[in-house]
């Protein structure tokens, strides 16, 4: 075993003060509507944290870093979507999506259709959710498994373990107020690595970057390196995928009114940007220090700050750990909450005492982890799973847009719900034929979706008219 003692004291102990944070909520009497939603009572800063928590993760950090470092500067391509859809989603969904007070996506999709629809929706967030969550896993294993010196498999359960132990703690504000710490942490652990690490491939900063111009392969700067189709169809599942993304609205449902949602929408697009692309370089960096040496890529960053001084090291490693545990617990709460709140109050016990679900909550989290961690174990490619898991529930982003964009009586409940199961059926069809073309399966099934829903509805017509409340959340302008 090849302990980096240093590194390892300082993470431990940053562990231990994040628990710490998020078990101060322990000390309040806490009820499934705190657990879930924090009791919508956020504000600017820890929506900012939720949301941004969510996307800065194993996929934003471990993931991007590993196609630094196959790829080069296209790897940053994942955090640059995300930043855009995050613009679309502020200046779009955001304020609507506080004003109908729901705590899930499929909640709002059964108030837009109807409940063979939200249950439809339930199905495919929480999947492709629990997809989610297990690239966290497998991001936080291929951190630590270089650090402890021990296997994939050990350090994918050992990640596992630390994400049981936030999650069950307090819930989503458990979550928001650790993630205020890592975000900070995040930015100092980026900033540290990749100034050090250019300084250590070439001497200076300048000199660093200088070395990555040169050395690299010219595709490694280009943009046009990925086939087109493929490269714009993960584009469009990231985009679409922010208006399904129940972990990270969970920050706007959260929210203590619509101008905290609409604000911390915006404010995450600006910071996700720099990340990505930070990230990049030092999976590049990676690329020149190590050559062909890391399989997979998997462990470049991780690879790269324990290169570094032990000390730098340790700060870069907190900041990366962060990222992975400011993600990762909310990737298990979201499906969570769509099993408490969509499948178990609607069709098991709708009159189930607070207290019930409360605890259901807690060990409802605890197998997904569990399961999530055993998955984990023999998977690589982080990117390439999140995006498939995003082209999962694209569907949903598109009956919601189309919905607020072409009005409820244009899309109707049929149409939504088997536009879906449509966009299911495309989705296993296109991955069964290999891709043709290259052409990522995000793009087919949002097509899919969208001609099946709007068709549909042209021959089946609404059977509920929206009810005042979600009419005015809906569509402001028109009351």
């Amino acid at each position: 075993m090849n302990i980096h003692l240093i590194p390892l004291i300082l993470l431990i102990g940053y562990t231990i003060i994040t628990i710490g944070a998020a078990n101060i909520v322990l000390k309040k009497k806490l009820g499934s509507d705190h657990f879930l939603v924090a009791g919508r009572a956020l504000p600017l800063v820890l929506v900012i944290a939720v949301v941004l928590g969510d996307w800065v993760g194993g996929n934003a950090t471990i993931g991007v870093s590993q196609r630094g470092y196959t790829e080069g500067i296209l790897g940053s391509s994942y955090s640059i979507a995300l930043g855009i859809a995050m613009f679309v989603f502020a200046s779009t969904m955001s304020a609507r999506f506080r004003r109908l007070n729901a705590v899930t996506i499929p909640e709002v999709v059964g108030r837009l259709f109807d409940g063979k629809t939200r249950l439809m929706a339930a199905i495919v967030i929480g999947v492709a959710y629990f997809i989610a969550g297990i690239t966290q896993i497998i991001a936080g294993g291929a951190l630590l498994a270089p650090l402890l010196g021990v296997d994939k498999w050990m350090a994918d359960l050992i990640a596992a373990m630390i994400f049981t132990a936030i999650i069950t703690a307090g819930g989503l504000r458990s979550i928001a107020l650790v993630n205020v710490i890592q975000m900070g942490v995040i930015f100092v652990g980026i900033c540290v690595s990749l100034v050090f690490s250019l300084s250590m491939v070439g001497g200076s900063v300048t000199r660093g970057l200088s070395r990555l111009l040169t050395e690299l392969p010219s595709s490694y700067w280009s943009v046009t390196a990925r086939n087109p189709l493929t490269l714009a169809g993960e584009v469009v599942a990231t985009v679409f995928t922010c208006f399904a993304g129940q972990a990270a609205i969970t920050g706007i449902f959260a929210a203590k009114d619509t101008k905290a949602a609409v604000r911390g929408a915006w404010i995450v697009g600006f910071l996700l940007i720099p990340i990505g692309i930070a990230f990049a370089l030092l999976g590049m960096c990676a690329r020149v220090h190590f050559g062909e040496a890391l399989p997979y890529g998997l462990s470049a960053a991780p690879a790269m700050m324990l290169a570094l001084n032990p000390v730098i090291a340790g700060i870069s490693m907190c900041g990366l750990f962060a990222a992975i545990i400011s993600t990762g617990p909310l990737c298990f709460l979201a499906p969570t909450q769509i099993l408490i709140r969509d499948i178990y109050s609607v069709y098991i016990d709708p009159d189930a005492p607070d207290k019930t679900k409360l605890v259901l909550s807690r060990a409802l989290a605890v197998i997904l982890l569990v399961s999530g961690g055993i998955i984990a174990v023999s998977l690589t490619e982080v990117l390439k799973i999140t995006y498939w898991g995003f082209a999962f529930r694209v569907g949903i982003a598109v009956i919601l847009l189309s919905v607020t964009f072409l009005g409820a009586r244009r899309i109707t409940e049929d149409g939504a719900f088997y536009g879906l199961i449509a966009g299911v059926a495309a989705f296993i069809v296109w991955n069964l034929l290999g891709s043709p073309y290259g052409l990522h399966v995000g793009m087919p099934t949002a097509l899919t979706v969208f001609v099946a829903t709007v068709v549909i509805s042209r021959f089946r017509n609404r059977k509920h008219d929206l009810t005042p409340e979600v009419r005015e959340a809906m569509y402001p302008e028109k009351n």
